[in-house]
């Protein structure tokens, strides 16, 4: 089924909707399909192909929504008689709305025509190519887990108020956790990411390459020491300790739910005047950018938080109107379930000076490359395990480290951040900077 095809399957669900009583209705359909090639324990383990429709409809009967969806197209006359079904047994809310239709800009630079041709042997091939990469590199490096992804997609919304917009994308996704093993020495495991949305940008070598050097600098580590002070996070330790929370409190059902610390921050300091985060649906080559979002909003550029200061929640209609303020077009999800809220390219601008910068200004500290732990993205408290550290002594990495935790209130983190380098590195749909922490609890084992 092309995208032309599957408009017409979305305007013909309206219909079936409007046929059974619904006031309004939006139709969001999408056809997937997707290669993958998985390495486990240094050995392809696993080549999946597979191709995905699925058609969601959400239906309103005065103040009321329900939701239906289906995955296959002689069902979605019954998915629409269901999806009405529900909205008329569910209780209403004023704030169950739809966007209003408005010009969406195509986007370019997301669908390579070429990907249509890529096959499930072109994605093994990858996951191949980074498995004899990290063996050339030493014989002692172990992929512990690698993985190759191929996605093609077709996405069409279309909804009662006269919204109707579609597209097509492509999205190359691989990623390395490698680790080294010598006699009864491992080292701990370095992860490390990229993506493409062509072909032709397809490149694994730099992150197959980077993961494995960083697993056999840590080979051999040793016990750490105890101390409270600097804390040095590499990009993907910052994604698993701090972006969660920052997500989740610029959350705005999150806001209206009074679980948000920042539910009436806009405008104040939430962090270090060091920290600008914004998100761009846009963004040139951006994993997740697209010109709409799940409700068929144009994506933009917005600024979350702006030298510390708090500028904006992430929205998507409903929380718009029940917070009287402009939608920010993050509704998120897919055919399969009503829309959420979610990031899209979510990054950290650079600060000034280089990570070795950062590094060579801090006497005694600890530089994480991983951390394996909680972040209550409530309470802010969080602790766990640096994984693939190392000790920073007079300004310079002294020795690798095992067994050390860290502590400590990522609230008073982010507005205790000493330090944002210039590099940056993308995980996943995040581009991220090196960060140095001040005050964090470091607990050797």
């Amino acid at each position: 089924m092309n995208v032309e095809t599957l408009a017409e399957r979305c305007q013909e669900g309206l219909k079936h909707a409007r046929r059974f009583g619904a006031d309004r209705a939006e139709v969001y359909g999408e056809k997937v399909r997707k290669l993958s090639a998985t390495i486990e324990k240094d050995d392809l383990q696993l080549s999946e192909s597979h191709e995905e429709m699925m058609i969601g409809i959400r239906a309103f009967v005065g103040e009321a929504v329900g939701f239906a969806s289906t995955n296959d197209i002689s069902g979605l006359k019954e998915a629409c008689r269901d999806a009405v079904a529900l909205a008329k047994a569910s209780p209403g809310d004023p704030h169950n709305v739809l966007p209003a239709p408005v010009d969406i800009e195509p986007l370019d630079g997301i669908y390579d025509p070429a990907a249509e041709g890529f096959s499930a042997e072109d994605a093994v091939a990858s996951a191949i190519q980074m498995l004899e990469l990290a063996h050339s590199i030493d014989r002692r490096l172990i992929l512990g887990d690698a993985n190759f992804t191929a996605e093609v997609f077709s996405r069409v919304i279309a909804n009662t108020s006269g919204l109707a917009a579609s597209e097509r994308g492509s999205v190359f996704t691989y990623f390395a956790l490698a680790t080294a093993k010598e006699g009864d020495l491992v080292s701990n495991f370095d992860f490390q990411f990229d993506a493409s949305r062509f072909v032709e940008g397809i490149d694994i070598e730099p992150i197959t390459r980077r993961a494995c050097e960083n697993a056999l600098g840590s080979l051999g580590a040793g016990k750490g020491k105890s101390f409270n002070g600097s804390v040095v996070l590499s990009p993907n330790a910052f994604s698993e300790l701090l972006i969660g929370l920052i997500l989740f409190q610029t959350n705005a059902k999150n806001c209206l739910k009074g679980m948000s610390r920042w539910k009436d921050a806009i405008g104040r300091p939430v962090a270090s005047v060091a920290l600008t985060v914004i998100d761009d649906g846009r963004l040139s080559g951006g994993v997740a950018s697209s010109s709409f979002d799940r409700e068929g909003v144009p994506h933009r550029r917005i600024s979350l938080i702006e030298e510390g200061r708090l500028i904006s929640y992430m929205h998507n209609s409903y929380t718009a109107d029940a917070l009287h303020t402009s939608n920010t077009a993050h509704g998120s999800g897919s055919a399969r379930s009503l829309p959420g809220i979610g990031p899209t390219n979510l990054a950290i601008l650079p600060g000034k000076g280089t990570k070795e910068e950062m590094i060579s200004e801090v006497k005694e500290g600890l530089f994480v490359t991983r951390f394996s732990g909680n972040t209550n993205p409530i309470s802010g408290d969080f602790s766990g395990v640096a994984k693939a550290a190392y000790l920073i002594e007079n300004g310079k990495l002294a020795r690798p480290v095992a067994g050390t935790l860290i502590a400590g209130n990522a609230f008073d983190a982010l507005k205790g951040i000493s330090g944002i380098s210039e590099e940056r590195e993308r995980i996943y749909n995040f581009t991220l900077p090196y960060l140095r922490l001040e005050g964090v609890s470091v607990t050797a084992e």
